[in-house]
């Protein structure tokens, strides 16, 4: 199931127009910015008011133990299965001994390389995450393979060449379609889709950028600096400095709110990677991303909880009127289908995303919130994650009112949740009390590797981090 390409290619169309960005034409499906964005928001259905829990007072986060990397032959500072640093918090898969989880996971990186990279046509150098026969790549994809690589090195000898191909597409494809409005600091961000001879998807190479990928890009890079230093090809710390300044200023809002359209008072839930902001706040001394923006992205996940999936824990895709009456989206505001207030192909990552932040940071308030989605998933799985769902209405139930029968379990038509079974793995290691969740997570997946993209990546990743092997930079 091609989760993010049906999201994505009618969806910018709709966020680009609604903000302002009149896409009145397109060019090979992509939307081309025609007009300067507004501030104003695009107005939204009238609901009735739903008042605004009252949220606790936000005390800092217990920081986890941080331990210097040993010193490492060949520049590494962290080679593949070292584990230099013990997470400080929740559990790691404990069914398998570290060689097994390490052997389970080189066969699959070997797998997935082998189908997944390849070269960028007119880009000298470049390499790419090739992402269907339709397109050579996304940006979310070329985010995946460049933090998939650079934990790999040490295992991979050819990681850091790996890496920089992968760099060397994305600063040669840049959104210019951004840098019209936001000036010449977007062109630090990739542009979102490439087609098969390596040109932007847009004729006119006016390209929007996406969040998500530029995020992951830019902690990439971070990673990157410190696996190998910055004294090579490409200086990885300015770099991620240049991609993280150029995310602050078109992606973010002043109060914290992420957004990736200009459609600014629509936040994707899957865009509050607040591990992310975490390390960028470290690598530039800026607070904004490890209290504005973190703590905006609480107070909109823990209204949804609390408001509208109550008892539950869920989570929309998309939350729109995030700056008066944050709502989960009725649909056209951020991917421009009827599914955004679900937790459906965007929200499954989240679990992934801030169980992976919860294992150094210790954070009560994303625990709380990964505890409540557990607790329901658990429980609706009854312990077996092979029985989770396609998505889920903020209620939990499987009903889709369209009756296109988009919500069910898997195994109809083919289907299997590989891209939500490894997330919610994550999503369990915040307690011991998901152990067996975790371990019975980490066999389904095992026996379920993929190679297409998307599923792949997103496995590849989730089982670095349950199995010990991820650091923060």
């Amino acid at each position: 199931m091609q989760r993010r390409d049906f999201t994505k290619a009618a969806g910018l169309v709709g966020m680009l127009a609604g903000a302002g960005f009149a896409a009145t034409r397109l060019r090979k499906g992509k939307p081309v910015a025609t007009s300067a964005p507004t501030t104003a928001p695009t107005p939204a259905p009238t609901l009735a008011p739903t008042p605004v829990p009252t949220l606790a007072p936000t005390p800092a986060p217990t920081p986890a133990p941080t331990s210097a990397p040993a010193p490492a032959p060949g520049g590494i500072a962290y080679p593949f299965g070292a584990r230099y640093v013990s997470y400080g918090y929740g559990v790691k898969v404990s069914n398998h001994t570290n060689a097994q989880l390490d052997a389970s996971i080189t066969a699959h990186y070997d797998a997935w390389k082998a189908a997944r990279i390849v070269p960028t046509p007119g880009v000298a150098g470049g390499l790419a995450d090739r992402f269907d026969n339709n397109y050579l790549t996304v940006s979310e994809g070329m985010g995946y393979a460049m933090l998939i690589v650079v934990v790999m090195a040490g295992y991979d000898s050819t990681a850091r060449a790996t890496f920089d191909g992968l760099l060397t597409t994305v600063r040669a494809r840049p959104a210019r379609g951004m840098a019209q409005y936001y000036g010449a600091t977007a062109l630090n961000l990739m542009d979102w889709r490439l087609d098969l001879d390596g040109t932007s998807s847009d004729a006119q190479d006016l390209g929007a950028n996406a969040m998500d990928g530029d995020l992951d890009i830019a902690l990439a890079l971070l990673m990157a600096d410190r696996q190998w230093g910055s004294t090579g090809t490409w200086n990885y710390r300015q770099e991620a400095l240049n991609t993280i300044a150029a995310l602050k200023a078109v992606n973010m809002r002043p109060d914290g709110q992420t957004h990736s359209s200009p459609q600014i008072h629509v936040s994707r839930t899957s865009d509050m990677m607040i591990g992310h902001f975490r390390a960028f706040a470290e690598a530039t001394g800026d607070t904004f991303w490890s209290t504005t923006a973190i703590d905006k992205a609480y107070s909109l996940i823990d209204r949804m909880q609390t408001v509208y999936s109550a008892n539950v824990g869920l989570m929309p895709d998309f939350i729109i009127n995030c700056d008066t009456n944050p709502i989960p989206s009725p649909g056209g505001y951020g991917d421009f289908t009827d599914t955004e207030g679900w937790l459906y192909a965007n929200a499954i990552r989240n679990p992934w995303r801030w169980g992976t932040d919860y294992v150094f940071s210790g954070d009560w308030r994303w625990k709380s919130v990964l505890q409540k989605m557990m607790n329901f998933m658990v429980a609706d799985c009854a312990n077996d994650p092979a029985r989770m769902a396609t998505g889920y209405r903020l209620d939990g139930s499987l009903n889709d009112p369209t009756g296109q029968n988009r919500l069910y379990r898997p195994y109809l038509n083919g289907w299997g949740p590989y891209a939500s079974i490894a997330p919610g793995m994550l999503g369990g290691m915040i307690d011991a009390n998901y152990q067996g969740w975790v371990n019975a997570s980490w066999d389904w997946t095992d026996a379920n590797r993929k190679t297409s993209y998307y599923d792949s990546e997103i496995q590849i990743i989730c089982k670095l981090v349950a199995s010990g092997n991820w650091w923060k930079p």
